[in-house]
């Protein structure tokens, strides 16, 4: 026990030395490297629903495979994301982040090689587990690595690389479908969007392991080497000193560093914040998966050309890249809960409207809000996941929501959505999306914590 306070002690003076730096190009560096994880990742998942038209006409395939295939892609996320959270808890973020970018896109590459549905369905479910394995790495890196007064909005900052992701897909097939023949045109997509391996090298090179995580795995001396660089690197962008760290004011509770199984996400303690952090992220990712793999398909149906199709859905999924910044600003300014219901409340409304929507620009305008709201709603919600758990659990904890929450909002809404959609019409399901987005909100303000403006050390001590 006493070794395991010491790593605790250790890692509060850490934590200290990195809550009183200044946001600096160097920090901005980090969040930025964090960030192009994920638009990297973005484009890797963005290029099935882009594809999806075009492969229905290539490969005959029906609503229900169409389903199947989103769904194979999004349960290969969930089956990733539990293990590759455990893993870079055990082993380090920058690791496990590495691994993931490079798994997905050689499997993305691959999916362009399918000779037929069935290769694919396989292929993209394996490529799923590689983007498991990042989702929950760069909003737990910053966590750890930013001052606690600008995590959420660094957050924003991250998360709008992830819609600019989305965004830059469908402009990609915007410029290769037409371009090409349907039986070719599809597979150019996939082998553009799995260029991101060579990114996986820069990620090497450039970006820092979480100091907080080596000093509580007793690495001391390799977390002050960072930090020792870190700050010099700060140092000489000012031109001026560094102000004293605050001496950290925490409780060492044997509870919270004493055990790292991965039980305790669904102890005693931490049951109820998981179970609400499960039901809040589930309205979200419901509503992303629904605004980002369907529209091109929606619009289609609708009797639009597939050019003008994915224009209109890179003018929706682009909304998101502004309403992430805002929620992140929001977040910091009213709190994570705060920023969740206001988001999720307007983003609900537009689903309903969306449904309702008589015409071309009524369904492009209440698309832009349910992206801007809707899928803007993540930088407050990921930030508010990561900070639930102690540190020894964080990757695994947020790591698990999201699995669960991508399992009922995507495997299962993923599914669901094109039967829905063409058994019941479009107003029927966007009710339903709506539906799910208020059960979210009414969840958030009863049953979830406030983690604004609190150190990373601070939120281990609170009890659920």
């Amino acid at each position: 026990m006493s070794e395991l306070n010491d790593h605790f002690a250790a890692q509060a003076a850490v934590g200290a030395r990195i809550d009183r730096l200044p946001m600096t190009r160097i920090t901005w560096g980090i969040v930025i490297l964090a960030g192009l994880a994920w638009f990297t990742e973005a484009l890797s998942i963005g290029s099935l629903g882009v594809s999806i038209p075009t492969l229905k006409q290539v490969m005959h395939i029906t609503p229900s495979q169409i389903g199947l295939l989103v769904a194979a892609q999004t349960f290969g996320v969930v089956i990733g994301l539990i293990p590759a959270g455990r893993l870079a808890d055990l082993f380090g973020r920058k690791r496990v982040l590495i691994y993931g970018i490079v798994w997905y896109s050689i499997f993305t590459f691959v999916c362009g090689l399918a000779p037929n549905y069935s290769f694919l369905l396989i292929a993209r479910f394996l490529a799923g587990l590689g983007m498991g394995a990042v989702f929950p790495l760069p909003y737990a890196i910053v966590c750890e690595m930013v001052p606690k007064t600008r995590r959420t909005f660094c957050n924003g900052i991250m998360d709008a690389f992830l819609s600019l992701g989305y965004f830059v897909a469908p402009l990609l097939g915007f410029i290769i479908f037409p371009a090409l023949s349907p039986d070719y045109s599809w597979r150019v997509f996939f082998a553009v969007a799995a260029s991101p391996i060579l990114y996986s090298v820069l990620i090497y090179y450039k970006l820092p392991e979480s100091p907080r995580w080596l000093a509580r795995k007793g690495y001391q001396r390799e977390a002050e080497r960072i930090l020792d660089h870190l700050e010099a690197a700060i140092r000489r962008v000012t031109g001026r000193d560094l102000p004293e760290p605050a001496r950290p004011r925490v409780q060492i509770a044997a509870d919270v560093v004493g055990t790292s199984h991965m039980s305790q996400i669904f102890g005693r303690r931490l049951i109820m914040r998981t179970v609400a952090r499960v039901v809040s992220a589930t309205g979200v990712f419901f509503m992303f998966y629904v605004v980002m793999t369907y529209m091109p398909t929606i619009f289609v149906s609708q009797g639009y050309k597939l050019a003008t199709s994915l224009l209109f859905t890179a003018i929706i999924t682009g909304a998101a890249l502004p309403g992430k910044i805002f929620n992140g600003i929001v977040g910091e300014m009213l709190g994570r809960r705060a920023a969740y219901v206001i988001f999720m409340g307007i983003a609900g409304c537009g689903a309903l409207l969306f449904g309702l929507a008589g015409s071309v620009v009524g369904s492009v305008a209440f698309g832009c809000i349910m992206s801007f709201f809707g899928t803007g709603a993540f930088p407050s919600l990921k930030m508010s996941l990561a900070e639930q758990y102690p540190l020894q659990l964080r990757a695994t904890g947020a790591a698990t929501v999201e699995a669960l929450s991508r399992l009922l909002g995507g495997v299962v809404g993923g599914f669901v959505m094109p039967v829905l959609l063409q058994r019941a019409g479009v107003e029927v399901s966007f009710v339903t999306i709506a539906v799910v987005a208020f059960i979210g909100v009414v969840v958030e303000l009863t049953l979830t914590m406030e983690t604004k403006n609190m150190t990373v050390e601070e939120l281990e001590q609170i009890a659920a």
